[in-house]
């Protein structure tokens, strides 16, 4: 199963042109998480540089730009990142807005479902990044996108018999042949860990809240913790069916919490190997707790058992 990778996220929280900060600190999580680190694409951080542009001088939040607005570039992420002179539609944006550098940011993006997941999707490997503002606050975009996908929308006429994929390339008649694009994600999964945790085995200072997220996938729940996430990689394995997911505080009490999954996530954004611990109220700073995480996946019973500490 294919799920289209083309997703639009946004976090409303609370501005400098193309630099590699931002992909700096997002390859520090993705080395934690043992993921391929990403490599700095100057299209993708031009689009970056411009939608912050945006937003910091209309002072505006949101993944959408309004046609004959002074700084427009395009209407969505993927109009701007092939205005830019990226080959692809297909890609992920996030936004963080007020933070004080891209390793604040990015924690905080760290602190969210949806936006985290971006960060640690399996099928990127390129991502372009850029803050505009001041010291009083600055707004970070981060436009990311799979290089395996960009480079068949640069090549030759793709034809031949079977099913195709539209509206991936710049060009949004051109076709790719279904086979073709599943195969060059697939070629990026494989680079990475079959199984992805976060927060990551012995991790410390550990935040102890969830950011609250736009669209939100707890609503009605506020102070939540910090959320455990659980992801399977597409290339490796294929059903996994949950049969216990749980967080143990220091003296063994299970912590109240809501466990979402492809299944009951209230957006649809999550992918069937996609697991998600919220907890419903804020964790203990200083403290140690312990996830047991059990699943059936294609046939064989998978168990993941793991520590992490928070800060104070």
């Amino acid at each position: 199963m294919i799920k289209t990778f083309i997703t639009i996220l946004l976090l409303s929280l609370g501005l400098s042109a193309y630099d590699q900060g931002g992909v700096a600190a997002v390859n520090g999580v993705r080395r934690s998480a043992g993921m391929i680190p990403l490599q700095n694409n100057y299209a993708l951080s031009r689009s970056a540089y411009h939608h912050a542009k945006y937003l910091g001088r209309l002072r505006r939040k949101g993944h959408l730009e309004r046609p004959g607005s002074a700084y427009y570039t395009g209407r969505t992420p993927f109009d701007r990142m092939v205005r830019a002179g990226y080959p692809s539609r297909a890609g992920v944006e996030n936004i963080s807005y007020g933070d004080s550098s891209y390793a604040h940011s990015v924690r905080i993006l760290m602190a969210t479902l949806y936006h985290r997941l971006a960060f640690l999707d399996f099928r990127i490997d390129v991502m372009g990044s850029s803050e505009y503002g001041n010291r009083k606050g600055r707004i970070y975009v981060y436009d990311m996108g799979a290089s395996s996908v960009a480079k068949l929308c640069s090549g030759g006429s793709l034809s031949g018999n079977g099913s195709y994929v539209y509206g991936i390339c710049a060009d949004r008649s051109r076709r790719i042949p279904r086979s073709r694009f599943q195969k060059a994600l697939r070629s990026v999964e494989r680079r990475n860990a079959g199984i992805v945790l976060w927060p990551p085995a012995d991790a410390r200072n550990v935040p102890t809240a969830f950011v609250r997220e736009t669209p939100d996938p707890i609503p009605g729940i506020y102070h939540a913790g910090y959320p455990v996430t659980v992801q399977f990689n597409p290339a490796y394995f294929h059903r996994v069916k949950l049969r216990r997911f749980e967080l143990f505080d220091e003296k063994g009490r299970a912590v109240k919490a809501r466990i979402l999954q492809a299944v009951n996530d209230p957006h649809h954004k999550l992918l069937p190997g996609d697991f998600a611990l919220i907890p419903l109220g804020r964790l203990a700073p200083g403290r140690r707790y312990r996830v047991l995480f059990e699943a059936d996946v294609d046939g064989k019973r998978i168990q993941k058992s793991w520590s992490f500490q928070t800060g104070k």
